[in-house]
Parts: structure tokens; C-alpha cells; sequence
């Protein structure tokens, strides 16, 4: 985020995200362990939203940040746009559906969908050792993840994503758009829910998605139209740095690199994401070719 915000010559205004922040690891403990407390969790994730529409709000209003002098330098007149990655990724498309300010959105390693993303992340492996015990059976914790799903959805994009594209709230910006940055491999955010999200938004699709051979998959992104140099709208775009594709079962993928902060690292995606955030359109920076990133580290 400091170089794009470097790059872009741009201040970025952040706030934890309640619900995934270090302060909510407690209750996210006790609700693993007995799952008749997990209605709490959606709860804070709301809270969360609610947080970062204030501090939204704060942004693009004289009366907020712009009171004090340091920021007086601020066009409030511009258009109110979020950059997320991974939690932020993921819990921005709900943030950007509900938000009465947010015009347009960059979505970094997102996904939606909790209930298809967890057994698919080596993020998840310490959790499902505290769910352990009180669910000792695998396909019992399988089948509890898919039905917390229904709170989840209370909290995260897949409640929401609709009304980015499809059925606007009252009150919100028209039009509104995002483009979708996936890591092609990650370890922490499967690309299968990145695709679930991307078709829900109706998103068009950057093709060639990958290299020959760099998928299972006979048609890659196959449901999606596709995206031109100069389009306005909601898009994906998969930025390959060359790690292991993952498996097809529900388990984390392997391999020695995890993908999941290149994109975000390599300039080249950056100037895409500034291109939309700050100017509404979808720039080609792979010249008719699958994107490729550089590996981070």
C-alpha cells in the first residue's frame, strides 16, 4: 500500500477492521469451540463495516478530517474509493456494496465465501486445531463450516456482493465497480472463491487468464466476458508469479512460494490498480498476454 499510495501520490486513510483484528482472536477462540457462539463473530464483522463507512464519511465531508489543518489539502470534491488486500480483500466487497460513498473498489487476493475458502488456506490450520477437540470428526467440521456460512453471510462480500453491481442499495453511489487482483496459487485465498465473487459481480475477465499449462482447467475463468484495453466496469484480473496450482481437492495448496503478496508487489499491477481506482478504467499493462508478477522477497 505505501508504494501504490507513493506512486499514485495518494493518502491513504485506514482503521482496523473489527471482527478480524488482533482484539476479536479471543472470540473467534471460544467461538471455534463451541459453535452456538459463532452468531457473536458476524456480529463484530458488521461492526467493522459500520467502522470504515464512518471513517469514510470523515474523509469526504468538511466537517470531518478536513477540520483539522493537516488535512485541509484534501479534495473532498474527488470520488471516495478503498484499497484492500487479503481480510481486506475479502470483507471490501461487502464494505463497498453497503457504503453510501465508495464509487470504486481494488480488491487485492479477495474472495467471498468463508465456508469454501477456510479448509482451502494454510491460514487455517491453527484454527481447526482449537475446533478440533469439541469436533473431533472431519467431515463434522466440514459440514459445521458450510453451515456458519449462513451467518457469515450477515458479515462478509457473499451477503452483499449483489448490490455492488445488480441491485444497488438505496442510498448508494451508482455504477459502482471493482477490479479484482488474484494471485494465482495462494496459499491464504483460494482463486475458486476469487471466481465465485467475480461471477456474482457479473465482472468481466483479462484473457489470456493464464499460460498453456498453467491451469486444469480446459477454459479458465469460462462463464466470464471478457475485458478491453480502456473498459469501465467490474473486472478480474489472475497475476501468475509461478507458483504450484493448487489441488483439487478442498485442502491448502503446497509448494515453496506462496503467491499471495505479489501482485500487490509488482509495479506493473500497481499502475493497474491506480489507472482504475483513480481514473475508472481498466488499462491492458500485460500487452495482450497472461499477466505475470514477480515473486515477492
Amino acid at each position: 500500500m505505501r508504494a501504490l499510495a507513493q506512486e499514485a501520490d495518494v493518502l491513504f486513510c485506514a482503521t482496523k477492521w473489527a471482527g478480524m483484528s488482533e482484539d476479536d482472536v479471543g472470540n473467534a477462540v471460544v467461538s471455534l469451540q463451541d459453535l452456538s457462539n459463532f452468531p457473536t463473530v458476524a456480529d463484530r464483522l458488521q461492526q467493522g463495516i459500520v467502522n470504515m463507512i464512518a471513517l469514510g464519511r470523515l474523509m469526504n465531508t468538511t466537517d470531518g478530517i478536513l477540520s483539522d489543518p493537516a488535512f485541509g489539502d484534501i479534495n473532498v470534491a474527488g470520488d471516495l474509493v478503498y484499497y484492500g488486500n487479503s481480510q481486506g480483500g475479502i470483507m471490501g466487497s461487502a464494505l463497498t456494496a453497503v457504503s453510501p460513498d465508495i464509487s470504486r473498489a481494488v480488491l487485492g487476493v479477495p474472495a467471498t465465501n468463508y465456508g469454501l475458502l477456510l479448509l482451502r488456506s494454510v491460514d487455517f490450520d491453527q484454527y481447526e486445531s482449537i475446533m478440533e477437540p469439541a469436533y473431533p470428526a472431519r467431515s463434522d467440521r466440514t459440514i459445521a463450516i458450510s453451515l456458519m456460512q449462513m451467518l457469515w453471510d450477515r458479515g462478509e462480500g457473499g451477503g452483499y456482493i449483489n448490490h455492488i453491481t445488480r441491485d444497488p442499495l438505496p442510498g448508494t453511489q451508482p455504477n459502482k465497480a471493482v477490479l479484482m487482483h488474484v494471485a494465482w496459487g495462494d496459499h491464504q485465498v483460494s482463486e475458486l472463491a476469487a471466481f465465485n465473487e467475480a461471477r456474482s459481480l457479473g465482472a468481466k475477465i483479462y484473457r489470456p487468464v493464464v499460460a498453456d499449462g498453467r491451469s486444469r482447467e480446459v477454459a479458465p475463468g469460462w462463464g466470464l466476458d471478457s475485458v478491453a484495453d480502456g473498459d469501465t466496469g467490474s473486472v478480474i484480473v489472475i497475476w501468475d508469479s509461478g507458483a504450484d496450482m493448487i489441488p483439487i481437492e478442498g485442502t491448502p495448496p503446497g509448494g515453496e512460494h506462496d503467491p499471495h503478496e505479489d501482485p500487490r508487489d509488482d509495479q506493473v499491477a500497481r499502475s493497474q490498480m491506480a489507472a482504475f481506482l483513480f481514473n475508472g478504467i481498466f488499462t491492458d499493462v500485460c500487452g495482450g498476454e497472461p499477466c505475470t508478477a514477480k515473486q515477492s522477497g
